[in-house]
């Protein structure tokens, strides 16, 4: 058992773990603490308040408020970069020679400071944040939000030569990983931390389709708008959308689809009960980039993962999934998929292929390079 110590700076307080990055933030620490590392976890408050969790889990938790308005706008770095400057932290950082972990690019205003001071530095890279950023933009209607978007995507471009400074790059992705590799030559590939011990899918039949994500993010909901239009109201089947903060313009455009039925803001048995129960969990995405924490959800708990070549790029999870390249072929395999149980033998597939993304495995590879 490992008595190493580790810095974590992370871009948000990790708890509760409700949605994409901080999913990962807070399994990764729950798996380090098991590993027996010791965490002083350093977070940037705003929208959420301290958590005695997060402080029964860690040896230390500092948090450091996130700074917005016009100014940062203007700032050489990118705006997720100079919000988070908080002049305390590398003082904390220095006082020790613990290595430091760097939750995305976000966090990493002080990795200069850490890296002269020959500190083992560590990055997790949850996206190629331009690309990702550059991909927001192209489904963002609103001018101003786009500008600010496509602004930040450029800034991000350049400032992510920051990632020569780490020792390490712990992608998320395999294919996110060989970029990194490729312009960095220090990356590691690092699945996704989840909540999950094991599979849990049930076998049998469901009686609707579901499709999940965060409904306040454009992309998500610009996905499903255009699969119900196209696909979903014609179908026979109940199709269930649940997730975070639909706009009423969303609701409003599928009242008009008798078939499909939303699911706002769902707590986590909720969520989970839904994921569980679908026959089919629809997943489709607008962009290629990290790996999405509803696919590996959808995988260890539910039934049939229907997914476009987007969701599972670079994930190496393809074969657990049916893949489907256009609207016309997705139409196809949910008539084929609303037919077929699923099996054991599905199950155990999956048992299988899911070891690689165990958390305790995950956690080890980072406990190696520590050590």
């Amino acid at each position: 058992m490992s008595s190493q110590y580790l810095h974590i700076v992370a871009f948000n307080i990790p708890y509760p773990p409700d949605y994409g990055g901080i999913i990962d933030v807070y399994y990764k620490l729950k798996a380090l603490s098991n590993a027996g590392v010791r965490i002083i976890l350093h977070c940037f408050e705003y929208g959420r308040k301290p958590s005695k969790e997060l402080e029964d889990l860690c040896f230390k938790v500092y948090y450091y408020p996130r700074k917005s308005g016009l100014k940062y706008l203007l700032h050489s770095d990118p705006y997720i970069v100079a919000t988070r400057i908080a002049k305390s932290m590398p003082e904390r950082l220095l006082q020790d020679s613990f290595p430091v972990l760097f939750e995305g690019l976000h966090s990493t205003a002080a990795l200069g400071k850490c890296a002269e001071a020959k500190k083992l530095c560590l990055v997790r890279a949850h996206n190629i944040e331009h690309l990702y950023y550059r991909a927001l933009a192209g489904s963002e209607s609103a001018l101003y939000t786009r500008w600010y978007l496509r602004r930040e995507a450029k800034k991000l471009k350049s400032y992510e030569a920051i990632l020569h400074q780490a020792d390490y790059v712990l992608g998320i992705a395999k294919h996110e990983t060989g970029y990194f590799n490729e312009k960095y030559e220090n990356a590691l590939f690092v699945p996704a931390f989840h909540r999950f011990d094991e599979v849990i899918s049930r076998e049998g039949l469901g009686n609707f389709i579901l499709f999940h994500g965060n409904l306040g993010v454009s992309e998500n909901s610009k996905v499903f708008l255009k699969l119900a239009k196209k696909v979903l109201s014609k179908l026979p089947y109940e199709v269930v959308v649940a997730g975070k903060n639909p706009s009423r313009s969303f609701e409003k455009k599928l009242s008009s689809y008798a078939n499909i039925r939303i699911v706002a803001n769902p707590a986590d048995q909720e969520m989970d009960e839904l994921i569980g129960q679908a026959h089919i969990n629809l997943l489709f995405t607008a962009q290629a980039t990290g790996i999405k924490l509803k696919l590996l959800h959808a995988l260890f708990a539910g039934r049939h993962c229907l997914v476009n070549q987007d969701m599972v790029e670079g994930s190496g999870l393809d074969k657990l999934c049916i893949i489907a390249d256009s609207l016309h072929t997705a139409e196809a395999q949910i008539h084929e998929l609303m037919q077929q149980p699923f099996t054991q033998a599905a199950i155990q597939e999956r048992k299988k292929a899911l070891k690689d993304f165990s958390n305790r495995a995950s956690a080890e590879k980072i406990v190696r390079i520590l050590a």
